[in-house]
């Protein structure tokens, strides 16, 4: 079973991001989407790049699943004659440094594939956190979404998983959670940012279940977005322009503001006064 956001009892995610186009937040209410971004375009080096497992190459029965992964996919694989596919087989049956090679190459082309396919909205549990409005907010100049999981988008959200050491995934796994894991595993120097995810497949890509963006704008349902929450460094001219956009939309979302405690290292979120 796959953990997520509603399965854990989680009530609130929250999306930080800059405020340095207001356009970007308008398009918010105007057209009631959501940017997904390209994993490409991560801060972390190692995000969404998976590298297959060939250790495990040593156990009989894992050779032999191996095998018969890439087996299967010249099966499917229409421009391959049956004497052909049967000639493959043979050879990457019996020699093991040709089926390292093709582990190799899958690697390379499945971290491709991910950035071609797929799109990734970021989530945190927490709307406090000093490190992400630095990083991800503009040196708290910028906002941070406050979102109700109780919808049919949200309550799918996924948790990473902060690892001490890098993760060797198998070819041949088949469960869906080993499948999504590459999207959803990262160094526990991150562990700080508590992260939940959106995952979705870029237009034309689909796949079953999964949501589908179009240029990485994604429709959510309005009564998820809770709040918006403004950066305790923003300016007092942007924090009139959220307000003008907030009001001007007719959606019933409440204005917020991260006020930094005097005598603390930590973060207040209070209503923004008029």
């Amino acid at each position: 079973m796959i953990n997520t956001v509603a399965s854990l009892r989680i009530d609130r995610l929250y999306h930080y991001q800059s405020f340095e186009k207001p356009e970007q937040i308008a398009r918010i209410f105007t057209d009631g989407t959501l940017y997904f971004s390209k994993p490409s375009n991560f801060n972390d080096p190692w995000d969404c790049r998976p590298f297959f497992n060939k250790a495990g190459l040593d156990d009989p029965k894992e050779y032999e699943r191996t095998v018969q992964w890439f087996v299967n996919c010249d099966r499917n694989n229409t421009l391959l004659s049956s004497g052909e596919r049967s000639r493959r087989e043979q050879e990457i049956r019996a020699n093991p440094k040709l089926l390292e090679c093709c582990i190799d190459q899958m690697s390379a082309d499945m971290e491709r594939a991910i950035q071609e396919q797929y799109r990734v909205y970021c989530l945190s549990t927490c709307p406090d956190s000093t490190l992400m409005w630095s990083h991800y907010a503009d040196s708290c100049k910028g906002i941070c979404l406050e979102f109700g999981v109780r919808n049919n988008l949200f309550c799918a959200a996924l948790p990473v998983e902060y690892l001490g050491s890098y993760p060797m995934f198998s070819v041949a796994a088949t469960d869906e959670y080993s499948n999504l894991r590459p999207l959803l595993t990262k160094s526990d120097d991150w562990d700080y940012e508590d992260e939940f995810r959106l995952v979705a497949s870029e237009h034309p890509s689909t796949f079953p279940g999964v949501p589908t963006t179009k240029g990485g704008f994604l429709p959510f349902p309005k009564e998820a977005l809770q709040s918006v929450i403004v950066g305790a460094q923003m300016s007092q001219n942007d924090r009139e322009l959220i307000r003008t956009i907030i009001n001007g939309s007719g959606w019933d979302v409440a204005l917020k503001a991260a006020v930094r405690v005097p005598d603390r290292y930590s973060f207040k979120i209070s209503p923004l006064e008029q």
